[in-house]
């Protein structure tokens, strides 16, 4: 045995010389594997960490293209660009000016200087920033200026809409207002709540709750809001962002806010939940249950009790689809398990299979139609259903949904419903049941009558 240590063997590839050229030992070159793996590896660490971290504050999103190519003019903004991600667009271009128009107005309003706002929002630059899922380049000073301006814009529109003083700087048709609200509730189109709110608050600084940017905004939004009483609401907002912790995020954060139950229900725990179907309303009604409208104050009040489904008023109308879709979509990239809303509509999309469905429904005041036919309302719900991802572990209809399940697979109630139907519909119609019953009763007592004779 030799007393020479071996040497370390070390792995290697040998890679065969090209052809038409003689084989021999100089012709393959070896490989170290490990230096290989060394400088693969070195490579993806640099990929790694040139990657931008996703900051907390991001929530303003743009919309998957797959969602965006089954209704792109729910998420396109229609009259004006706010933000960055529509900046610069040529068919937007007309309101740049008015923008400007807008910002001298809520300087002369506020006695404020351009100066002091700049130094003032400046220091919020960054933040504002990380609320948007995409990179954006600070150093050019163009970004701060877009926000700042639509920040302006944004709040002397409000206050002249409301008429809180002032005269209005643009005459707007009646459609273009409607349209330039619209355009300020789509997801792609936003500023941070957090820095309206200081722009506000920096204009008019006080403790008075009437002076607060949150009152302003659900009182400019209120054609939207289920709610109809805007104190009752902003109350309930409040409460919710008190209770939680949380912030307004924007202007679609605050109408998910708005639409979410007065007292949240806790959920069943994750193992014990699952996505749940149930049947549509007709074939519900057919199993004996009774669908009626609700009085609760928020769409998610959904109460199911022995038989009675009882759901709050919606009122369905142009707006309703871009309402839904650009909060779906909120919740699809940022509540993903604490999705009300996409939750809500799937419940709604169960029970609508037909426009019969629906006309079931507003007979029953759960609808109140402003689209024209049933048809449209249907429609409605399944291109916003389309855009629903549910999580099964914590679908918030599932107690109800199972509920809902045990009575209407007990045939008895069936019997029940169509003998109501059929024989109790009408008080002509309950008066031939007695007659018939009545006559049924007199021939069975005359036949056993006679035959008792008989005998």
């Amino acid at each position: 045995m030799s007393g020479k240590r071996g040497r370390k063997k070390r792995s290697t590839y040998a890679i065969p010389a090209p052809k038409g050229r003689r084989k021999g030992k100089e012709d393959y070159i070896s490989i170290d594997i490990k230096d290989a793996n060394h400088k693969l590896a070195t490579s993806i660490e640099k990929s790694i960490q040139g990657l931008l971290s996703i900051p907390p504050e991001c929530c303003i999103y743009r919309v998957p293209p797959r969602l965006r190519s089954l209704n792109e003019k729910a998420y396109t903004p229609q009259v004006v660009s706010i933000g960055p991600f529509h900046n610069g667009k040529k068919e937007l271009e007309g309101m740049e000016e008015h923008k400007l128009r807008y910002l001298q107005a809520f300087l002369d309003r506020t006695n404020l200087s351009l100066k002091e706002c700049i130094n003032e929002m400046k220091k919020w630059e960054i933040k504002a920033c990380n609320h948007y899922a995409e990179k954006i380049d600070l150093t050019d000073g163009k970004f701060f200026k877009m926000i700042l301006i639509d920040s302006c814009f944004i709040i002397e529109a409000m206050l002249t809409s409301l008429s809180v003083g002032g005269e209005r700087s643009i005459a707007y048709l009646p459609e273009e207002i409607f349209l330039f609200q619209t355009d300020l509730i789509l997801l792609e189109n936003q500023i941070p709540f957090f820095f309206l709110d200081g722009l506000f608050q920096l204009a008019f600084p006080s403790d008075q709750e009437e002076m607060l940017f949150l009152k302003l905004s659900i009182d400019y939004f209120s054609n939207f809001m289920l709610i109809k009483d805007d104190d009752k609401l902003f109350n309930k907002v409040k409460a919710y962002l008190k209770m939680t912790s949380f912030e307004v995020k924007h202007f679609v954060d605050l109408l998910r806010i708005c639409f979410l139950p007065t007292n949240l229900r806790a959920r069943p725990l994750p193992d014990k939940v699952k996505l749940i179907t149930i049947r549509n309303a007709l074939d519900l009604k057919e199993t004996g249950m009774s669908l009626k409208g609700g009085s609760g104050n928020t769409l998610l009040d959904i109460i199911y009790t022995k038989g009675v489904l009882e759901i709050p008023r919606l009122v369905v109308e142009e707006s309703s689809e871009i309402v839904l879709t650009n909060i779906v979509v909120l919740e699809n990239c940022l509540y993903t398990y604490d999705s009300y809303i996409r939750d809500y509509v799937f419940f709604m999309h169960m029970l609508m299979d037909t426009p019969k469905d629906a006309e079931l429904l507003i007979q029953n005041e759960i609808i109140e139609n402003w689209l024209g036919d049933s048809k449209a309302v249907v429609t409605l719900f399944n291109k916003v259903g389309c855009e629903v991802l549910i999580n099964d572990c914590s679908y918030y209809f599932f107690d109800i949904s199972e509920k809902i399940n045990a009575y209407s697979s007990v045939t008895r109630h069936a019997w029940k419903a169509t003998f109501k139907r059929d024989y109790c519909s009408t008080p002509m119609i309950i008066a031939s049941t007695i007659v018939a019953v009545l006559l049924v009763v007199l021939t069975l007592m005359q036949t056993v009558t006679s035959f008792i004779q008989v005998i």
